[in-house]
């Protein structure tokens, strides 16, 4: 039977790939598989696609079939976690479909990359930034709706402070003009810039400038983000951020190429910290990313490394 995944699509399309992944690494056929569990083959491929609701059932003898009866209880967990109403159902007026999509992704994501040439990211904002930004990007909201966005902002930045799961590793790359360009008055860009630096002290945290001298060409572009997943089974998720919103690509080639630009704008000559920035460049040298631990696998091929 279909099941309307309503608000919980986006997770059950991931745990779907997590079953896919598990099969082809397993070496078994769709058919093949289907038989085994005793499901039409249509069923397990809704399964994989995330069309369909997996019964708890139905998943012990499958992860047993693949010889990976050991994750039972994270796929169960996923799977519970996939049934629960996202929180940010009350905002889904004021969310673009990349935007509702995304949101999950962060809170899954171990890793968060930054590239920000225009604005301070979403994640990095104090509430006044943001509210300033809202003015000058929507002019026309009335203060509730304005209310509503900031609430929805904050509630996303909790993902920063969380205890469990382990909140994602964060590492921005600002471009100095940032840092320049006003948004609000003076005493927002100050308070702004203390809570960028307050964060950069935290564990987990690394937040760099890039001078407006330093020439640089492997990132001549607009906003980058990057997100990689816990586990081998979940592809590297690029956005790419624009006037129109985001474009948003799963693609290894693409990936990488990305990947492989933040790492060397990282190590461009005189990039600071941001506990350094105003002033010459802190001992030692540059602060390169430092990357998570190489996964095992993958799907569909090597999807990179946060620092290749």
């Amino acid at each position: 039977m279909r099941v309307e995944c309503g608000g919980s699509a986006s997770a059950l399309k991931q745990l779907g790939l997590r079953l896919r992944t598990m099969r082809a690494g397993a070496g078994r056929s769709l058919p093949e598989t289907a038989a085994a569990i005793g499901v039409p083959a249509v069923r397990l491929h809704g399964l994989e696609t995330g069309r369909l609701v997996p019964e708890p059932a139905q998943l012990r003898p499958l992860l047993a079939f693949y010889d990976r009866a050991a994750e039972t209880e994270s796929v169960l967990a996923e799977l519970r976690h996939a049934g629960r109403t996202p929180w940010w159902t009350a905002y889904r007026d004021l969310l673009p479909r990349w935007l509702a999509d995304h949101l999950r992704a962060e809170e899954r994501a171990e890793a968060i990359r930054y590239y920000a040439p225009l604005l301070v990211p979403d994640l990095l904002q104090t509430a006044e930034y943001a509210a300033a930004l809202l003015r000058l990007q929507r002019p026309t909201d009335d203060e509730a709706t304005t209310a509503r966005r900031l609430d929805l902002l904050a509630r996303r930045q909790c993902v920063l402070d969380r205890r469990e799961p382990r909140p994602p590793a964060v590492w921005a790359l600002i471009e100095e003009s940032v840092l320049h360009r006003r948004v609000g008055d003076a005493g927002v860009m100050e308070r702004q810039l203390a809570h960028l630096r307050h964060l950069s002290a935290l564990p987990g945290i690394t937040i760099q400038v890039m001078p407006m001298h330093t020439t640089h060409r492997a990132l001549m572009s607009g906003p980058v983000e990057l997100l990689r997943f816990p586990g081998p089974h979940l592809p590297d998720r690029l956005v790419l951020h624009t006037a129109a919103g985001a474009s948003v690509s799963l693609r290894t080639k693409e990936v990488r190429h990305y990947l492989m630009a933040l790492d060397s704008a990282a190590c461009a000559p005189d990039t600071v910290p941001i506990g350094a920035w105003p002033g010459r460049r802190a001992a030692g040298g540059t602060a390169c990313p430092v990357a998570p631990p190489r996964r095992p696998g993958g799907t569909g091929g090597d999807h990179g490394t946060m620092s290749n």
